[in-house]
């Protein structure tokens, strides 16, 4: 560390900096972690002799000179060799390396519940899960072949069976058998699958935590941020109806779109039907940092809708419930300044709870408008053909709030107009450029699409317990990788382009070779 230092003639807090800002160098030091600048000091001045440092500044010099007769003496940080870099052949090591750095950074909080006793600590079933959501091995954990794979290629003595992983899964995500009176602050007993998401969302946002701590000692994130607020599905492909041969005599059938049908007795409450008619499957929503911030999940909230299969006093989760418990779970890490939501979040009630948290937020209204001229009290803008209408009054559940609606010129229609709601005073030079910011909401898109092909895994149960567990171990490798983009930004930056420069596909084999010492 003290020749690097020497060599480059850089100072104990540059070396501090670099050490945090790039783990590849303390890991190609051999350190177990990152040393305080104290810590440097005191072994400078205090556990070498004066010996020891004439000789590494001597050393340190005659290291430079050669250098510098090669031509490879640089006063940049060190990047990784292009040629160590092969999305087409990501291997199992390196997966459970990627594994092994989840762990510290989001794994070790969850908690089983199981006797101290037991044979396998509760780090191995994790270790084994992160590596079937990133290895996508099997479509069960029982499967013969990802229990192999996984005994191969973990450094553990022994390894759980399948159906002990599986059980253990479930153990994880189940709450206490016993209430608490905590639980009733609605005054209501809260449903089986509310205490569930709450098991499983207190591990989760202690690494939540522990990931923005790393993000903000190294600029990641600038409070406050701007957030964004979607839904996205993870199908299920077993059908909610019985078979012919299942229907009892004398069960009645319930009648839907003019079909007499059957349900099952046994389905899931938290699967709904889709946005297709024969597509089924969990709903999930997040809260997410995007704009010129790291993007991080911030929350998880799962999605509870009605289906034509289940009673009409089934319970639904209104989007503004939705978004008033994403803001909370949110709001414990950072400050948010603005929030983004799409068309499918534009009533009152959201709206309403968004501006009693004191944030901005921008959502578009369901429909264009094909003229605005006719629109009284409207300022318009001459040059762009941008307008707002100011102090418009919303009220919701005898609270009200004045806003703003913009009008801009719609990308999609000839003649038609976009309008935005916002609880900001827009003046009209800034109404075309507040509304295309609207475009950095498309962030939590992209996250849904890598989350789904890289880190989530093939699930044949339709157990709510493993489903939700399950995204949510997808979401902390997610949050991972995007710290791990921060901390080798400028590392690999000139190598592979510009956010992020880690591609997810590469994600594990750039743990493999800067954060985890490999073989």
């Amino acid at each position: 560390m003290f020749l690097y230092m020497k060599t480059l003639d850089i100072s104990q807090p540059e070396l501090h900096r670099r050490l945090k800002g790039t783990a590849y160098l303390w890991v190609r030091f051999g350190l177990d972690g990152v040393p305080t600048q104290q810590t440097i000091s005191y072994i400078w001045r205090n556990r070498l002799s004066f010996t020891d440092r004439h000789m590494i500044r001597a050393t340190a010099q005659v290291i430079r000179e050669i250098a510098a007769d090669h031509g490879i003496l640089s006063d940049d940080e060190p990047r990784l060799d292009p040629d160590k870099i092969d999305s087409t052949d990501v291997t199992d090591d390196q997966i459970m390396n990627a594994v092994e750095a989840a762990r510290d950074r989001g794994f070790d909080e969850f908690d089983s519940g199981r006797a101290d006793n037991t044979t396998f600590e509760d780090m191995v079933f994790f270790e084994r899960q992160g590596y079937l959501n990133m290895a996508d091995r099997g479509t069960t954990t029982r499967s013969k072949g990802s229990t192999k794979r996984f005994e191969r290629i973990s450094d553990r003595r022994e390894t759980p069976h399948g159906d002990t992983h599986l059980r253990t899964m479930k153990k994880t995500a189940a709450p206490p058998e016993q209430t608490t009176l905590t639980e009733y602050e609605d005054g209501q007993r809260p449903t089986d699958w509310e205490r569930i998401r709450d098991e499983v969302l207190g591990p989760f946002h202690c690494g939540v935590e522990t990931v923005l701590e790393e993000l903000k000692e190294n600029g990641g994130i600038r409070e406050p941020v701007i957030a964004a607020i979607d839904i996205t599905p993870w199908p299920v492909f077993t059908s909610p109806y019985k078979d012919d041969g299942d229907v009892t005599h004398g069960e009645e059938p319930i009648v839907a779109d003019g079909m007499e049908i059957y349900p099952r007795e046994d389905y899931p409450e938290m699967i709904h039907g889709l946005k297709e008619r024969h597509e089924r499957g969990y709903e999930m929503a997040t809260i997410t940092i995007i704009g010129e911030d790291t993007p991080i999940v911030l929350g998880i909230e799962p999605v509870r809708r009605d289906s034509d299969w289940e009673s009409e006093d089934a319970q639904i989760t209104p989007q503004s419930c939705l978004v008033e418990r994403l803001l909370k779970q949110a709001k414990q890490h950072v400050d948010i300044h603005k929030l983004f939501c799409d068309r499918g979040f534009d009533t009152h009630s959201v709206r309403d709870a968004i501006d009693r948290h004191d944030t901005t937020y921008l959502i578009p209204k369901r429909k264009y408008r094909a003229e605005i001229r006719d629109i009284e009290e409207l300022d318009r803008e001459a040059v762009s053909d941008a307008g707002v209408v100011r102090d418009v009054p919303r009220e919701y559940d005898g609270r009200v709030h004045t806003g703003s609606i913009m009008y801009v010129p719609s990308t999609k229609e000839e003649g038609a107009y976009a309008a935005f709601t916002t609880n900001r005073d827009v003046p009209l030079e800034q109404v075309e450029g507040f509304a295309s910011q609207y475009s950095q909401r498309w962030e939590i898109e992209n996250e849904y699409k890598t989350i789904k092909k890289h880190f989530l895994p093939t699930v044949g149960s339709m157990d709510y317990r493993i489903r939700f567990l399950y995204f949510v171990i997808g979401v902390v490798m997610y949050n991972v990788w995007r710290l791990t983009n921060l901390l080798f930004r400028s590392t690999v930056g000139v190598h592979l382009g510009e956010r992020p420069p880690i591609p997810a596909g590469e994600f594990t084999e750039i743990l493999a070779f800067c954060i985890v010492p490999g073989d």
